[in-house]
């Protein structure tokens, strides 16, 4: 069985502090965009815990880097 290197909780929270510390993005958590942002989280899951070698930060980034406030 593999080993997760991250979870789905874990790639959300690093998620909204990249957006909201590092890029200054301020949104309405409604039910619109939390839905886009555990979606956002659940493919960066997948991607960290499915490929050797990838950072998970560099993953998440630039996921984060295509979302759009809705």
């Amino acid at each position: 069985m593999p080993v997760s290197r991250i979870s789905k909780e874990e790639a959300l929270t690093f998620l909204i502090t990249h957006l909201v510390i590092e890029q200054e993005q301020h949104f309405e958590m409604n039910a619109h965009c939390l839905f886009t942002l555990m979606r956002l989280a659940a493919e960066a899951e997948s991607i960290i815990n499915s490929q050797e070698g990838v950072i998970a930060h560099e993953v998440i980034e630039d996921l984060a880097s295509g979302w759009e406030r809705g």
